[in-house]
């Protein structure tokens, strides 16, 4: 994976994950605690396609979602966001660098078990020779937690294993 496809994933990761920050208690359907696959991809071989999985419970849940909101404080105006059932729409302008960052993510929810998100976000001027990018995500529970993980605890496609909750300096 290339630098400038490195940049743009993790700047949609973290664009996502304030949209749904400031929009969580109010308009995205809680998902079930356990154990959830992600799966990542940007079509078009801008990054390989990514995985990982994560062990959640509902305060673990609501963490993730505010650590994605306190990233990009100051950044991101306040997300457009539309719910219609289980679909929801958020749109974001955010500044990032140089760049203003426009990002449009429609997630579809099946019950509290599965969504799936497609967002598409332009980089105005281009964001490490990007212009625009697109990302899925397709996101499943499995079901409980496996003993040798607990709340919190992410591990990622390449093995790294990482505990949310120590990384905002709360208790695990």
């Amino acid at each position: 994976m290339d630098r400038a496809a490195t940049v743009i994933g993790l700047g949609i990761l973290m664009l996502g994950a304030a949209s749904c920050g400031a929009a969580r208690a109010d308009d995205f359907p809680p998902r079930k605690a356990g154990l959830w696959q992600v799966d990542m991809a940007m079509p078009g071989g801008q990054m390989p396609p990514q995985q990982m999985k994560m062990c959640i419970d509902p305060a673990t849940d609501a963490e993730m979602y505010q650590l994605g909101m306190n990233a990009t404080q100051g950044m991101c105006n306040k997300p457009d966001i539309h719910r219609s059932g289980g679909t929801v729409t958020v749109g974001t302008v955010c500044k990032m660098g140089d760049s203003q960052v426009t990002s449009q993510a429609v997630t579809k929810f099946t019950g509290d078990t599965a969504y799936h998100t497609d967002a598409n976000t332009k980089f105005n001027p281009p964001m490490a020779g990007r212009s625009e990018a697109v990302v899925t995500q397709d996101a499943k529970w499995t079901g409980p937690c496996p003993a040798d993980m607990q709340a919190g605890d992410v591990l990622m496609g390449n093995g790294m294993k990482m505990n949310i909750k120590q990384m905002l300096g709360g208790k695990q």
